[in-house]
């Protein structure tokens, strides 16, 4: 078979021989099952997963009796202890010199997942034109209203009415602030091919020599075989600076005892990005142990103007998402009492980093 072929492939593929050891297992089944190609191949089946007892009993009769066989919704037992259900098709390779199965694995929580990724990505898309369209109206009489505050300031001799205008212009100069915090950076992004941990490097040595950083632990675990991506290291550093930030935030608030930011890059595959599967992407998480998402904002925390802290504008994960959706990738989370992980996926030599390279020249 054409392993390069199978290996392009979004479903897992696993090819077994006639005593049910891995002899082939692509990057999709990796990720489906939390393990890694070097600890897959040459064990047996049920040494990767378990589903019942007799489970391996139908793969021999497949090889046996040279049939085909379909298992919908099936519940693998990972031997990670997770779990994940899935749909999987066996075929006997009748035609290969020597007998053996095909193992095709169809994540289903995958398939779910992307609908309510993507609806909920359609609701943040609706939401961020919406206050972006209200900021761009406000930010207009702003300016009139600033100016106009000036031109009576100079007019005024009376220094304590004067004290007045300087409120109305200060007040003025906030509200553009956080106006222009909403539409975000106003200048063209700066893409180049570039090593993603440098511009990660510059925000661990930043906090590193922070005082609002002190008392917690920063890690990191960094793996050096990712190519260079087509980035822009400015914005891709602001991006991991409000996450940790973030991070910093929850685990203080919450008085987290021996706190924890942990930041992981990867190579990961079958990542969904806009509704469809990317075959390989950099995966870059950030990671604490503090309290966990708020339940009552999980669904809308990347909106604008939404944020758990008792301060703050609720602007940073919205600004960081609109960054990241410029580099064609994709931004999530998932939180629990003392695990709190964001992640951020880039595309990796992928037709959405061909389109960014060609769509910036």
């Amino acid at each position: 078979m054409n392993q390069s072929l199978l290996s392009e492939l979004n479903t897992g593929i696993i090819i077994l021989d006639k005593s049910l050891k891995v002899k082939f297992i692509n990057p999709s089944a990796v990720t489906i099952l939390d393990s890694s190609e070097k600890s897959c191949l040459g064990k047996k089946l049920d040494q990767i997963f378990y589903e019942e007892p007799e489970s391996l009993v139908d793969f021999q009769e497949s090889i046996d009796q040279k049939r085909s066989f379909t298992k919908t919704d099936a519940v693998l037992n990972l031997k990670k202890g997770s779990k994940v259900l899935c749909t999987y098709v066996v075929h006997p390779l009748s035609d290969s010199e020597e007998p053996g199965l095909l193992l095709e694995i169809i994540n289903k929580e995958a398939s779910s997942e992307l609908i309510e990724r993507y609806r909920m990505r359609a609701n943040q898309q609706i939401s961020q034109d919406f206050v972006r369209g209200l900021a761009h109206e406000i930010k207009n009489p702003l300016s009139g209203i600033r100016g106009s505050a000036q031109l009576l300031g100079n007019k005024l001799n009376d220094q304590d009415l004067k004290e007045y205008t300087d409120i109305v212009i200060k007040q003025t100069d906030r509200l553009t602030a956080l106006v222009d915090n909403i539409l975000g950076p106003n200048q063209k992004p700066d893409f180049k091919h570039q090593n993603i941990h440098y511009p990660i490097e510059n925000v661990i040595n930043l906090i590193e020599n922070e005082s609002g950083y002190d008392g917690i632990r920063i890690s990191k675990d960094f793996d050096p075989s990712i190519p260079d991506l087509y980035i822009d290291s400015y914005l891709i550093e602001n991006s991991i600076l409000n996450l940790t930030k973030n991070a910093r935030d929850a685990l203080i608030d919450s008085d987290t005892s021996s706190p924890e930011i942990n930041i992981i890059t990867r190579i990961s595959h079958g990542e969904i990005i806009d509704g469809e599967r990317n075959s390989t992407v950099c995966k870059i998480s950030v990671i604490d142990n503090g309290p966990g998402i708020k339940d009552d904002i999980k669904d809308s925390i990347f909106f604008p103007m939404i944020t758990g802290k008792d301060t703050g504008t609720g602007l940073g994960l919205s600004i960081t998402q609109g960054i990241i959706s410029q580099h064609k990738g994709s931004i999530h989370f998932s939180s629990q009492p003392n695990r709190t992980e964001f992640f951020i996926n880039i595309p990796i030599n992928s037709d959405k980093a061909l389109d960014l390279r060609l769509a910036n020249g």
